[in-house]
């Protein structure tokens, strides 16, 4: 998802996320992967800070796969269409390569990734 790095604190910083969920296997397995590259080494002659990680529940969601994880969850949505910038929160009942639906009420929502400005996921503890 993002590689972000700064040379002069020798650090990388990679996001990964997936369809299914990420484990931390999949996590591990990546840092020895990138440890253990040769390219790595030639930039970073002195050793380099490594952190392989999620997305946080604070980021948006921005691929359709990251919305298909997370049918049945209420989401938070900024979108624009012709009557300018809204917001929605409903339950995502639905995601494919094109749109998301989403639950609001009763009442059935579509909305094109196009649309959408920023999605999040509202975390509920019940």
């Amino acid at each position: 998802m993002d590689i972000s790095e700064n040379t002069r604190g020798n650090f990388i910083r990679v996001v990964i996320d997936a369809e299914r969920p990420v484990t931390l296997d999949d996590t591990t397995n990546l840092s020895k992967k990138l440890r253990n590259d040769d390219e790595l080494d030639i930039r970073f002659p002195d050793g380099f800070r490594l952190e392989v990680t999620t997305p946080g529940l604070d980021k948006d969601l921005e691929s359709p796969f990251q919305f298909r994880k997370n049918i049945d969850r209420k989401l938070k949505i900024a979108f624009s269409n012709d009557d300018g910038a809204q917001t929605i929160i409903g339950t995502l009942i639905g995601a494919n390569d094109t749109c998301v639906s989403l639950n609001k009420s009763g009442q059935e929502f579509s909305l094109r990734y196009d649309q959408i400005n920023s999605a999040k996921v509202l975390i509920s503890f019940n």
